[in-house]
């Protein structure tokens, strides 16, 4: 079988830019060698390819809703409760199975086209998580489930019945109770939670109001049986994780001790730009935690508060960043491809440039020389030049 042999102006992953010009020998799957035209050298028995660009990894998308897909993209609302009961509560309460089935189907198309590998979905039913997980993209299909005080038990059934295949994400600390996350932890399934995710968050936990405690309350996973914490949702969370691992998504409101508590951890955080930005969230501190030891992956959340509604990518997650001045390639490849893998339970070496099996891998086009700066201003989608595989 002919080996093939890709030419391109920058090849990069997590490492950063591997070589510029760059070429990658494969045998179907599998890198043989990855580096400069004159490192690789002539290869006799090679089909060529030549590509205009940047070629990278695929990624792994830490933190999505695919099956929210349906609507599209859609406006801010005047607050997060707001958004939730116009925008999300009419999706997750008048939607028939079939269309959830569609919009499921189109996120997971999106994701492809975005050049997505691995996911780290939350699926609002165990039919949503199947799909997604019955899908070509690898990763995890995590549950959600709600429930406070009383209403507890419900979820912690709910947990303890659910598929060893699938995660768990209990929803965040406003709308489960302690004893959620610990069944959680203790199932020895995948968790994956908001946290810290907003002001209002930290107002719920610590003094038991506010408009989240109203909202969990209409909602119906709250009544007067549910207790405060009596402390910072990410205090909580941690006196009960133990040595266990979590993805914990969001985290825009931390304090400075909560960095090196993080980092002491096997937390990974899911952070989302456009995501933060869409709800008025700044300042994330996403660098600072990487520079003290926490791993901080990448996630889209839901298309609903992307701005690219033909596709659902970390490359636009990337280009965000680019723009708000983090530059490095090798910091924003690491958050996309292996730091995410990594927190999925999945092979890291699979989303990099390094020899042996690899998913697939993506090429984005430029016309500059300087391809991967070039990626990073332009809007090309990402295409698959070999196509994903796990």
């Amino acid at each position: 079988m002919a080996r093939n042999l890709i030419y391109s102006h920058t090849i990069a992953d997590f490492r950063g830019i591997i070589a510029s010009p760059g070429a990658i020998l494969l045998d179907g799957h599998e890198i043989i060698a990855a580096g400069s035209p004159q490192e690789i050298g002539s290869i006799q028995d090679a089909n060529i390819q030549r590509v205009e660009g940047l070629v990278i990894p695929p990624f792994a998308n830490i933190h999505t809703h695919l099956d929210l897909s349906g609507v599209g993209i859609q406006p801010p609302a005047q607050s997060f409760v707001t958004w939730v009961e116009e925008t999300v509560m009419p999706i997750r309460t008048q939607s028939s199975v079939q269309e959830i089935e569609t919009a499921t189907k189109l996120g997971i198309d999106l994701a492809l086209a975005g050049g997505t590998a691995m996911v780290g979905d939350i699926a609002s039913t165990e039919d949503v998580a199947d799909q997604v997980q019955k899908s070509i993209l690898g990763g995890v299909s995590f549950v959600e489930v709600f429930g406070l005080g009383d209403r507890q038990a419900l979820a912690i059934e709910k947990i303890n019945v659910l598929s060893k295949r699938l995660g768990i994400s209990p929803h965040a600390p406003y709308s489960c109770g302690l004893d959620v996350y610990r069944a959680a932890f203790e199932s020895g399934k995948p968790v994956a939670t908001h946290l810290s995710e907003m002001q209002e968050e930290l107002e719920a936990t610590t003094n038991g109001s506010g408009d989240l405690v109203e909202f969990a309350t209409r909602l119906g996973v709250r009544n007067d049986t549910a207790t405060c914490w009596n402390k910072h949702p990410i205090d909580g969370l941690m006196e009960i994780l133990g040595e266990r691992s979590m993805i914990a998504v969001h985290v825009n409101y931390m304090e400075d001790r909560h960095v090196e508590l993080l980092a002491n951890s096997q937390v990974t955080v899911a952070y989302c730009p456009r995501a933060s930005a869409y709800f008025g969230h700044t300042n994330h501190r996403y660098q600072e935690m990487l520079a003290s030891g926490v791993a901080v992956a990448l996630g889209t959340d839901s298309l609903i508060c992307l701005d690219t509604p033909d596709c659902i990518s970390l490359l636009d997650e990337l280009r965000y960043l680019f723009k708000e001045g983090c530059t490095d390639p090798s910091t924003l490849l690491t958050m996309a491809t292996v730091n995410g893998a990594r927190a999925l339970d999945e092979d890291p070496a699979l989303l990099t440039l390094e020899k042996g099996k690899i998913a697939g891998l993506l090429a984005i086009d430029t016309a500059s020389e300087n391809a991967f700066e070039s990626a990073m201003v332009s809007s090309t989608i990402p295409q698959w030049i070999v196509p994903l595989m796990l």
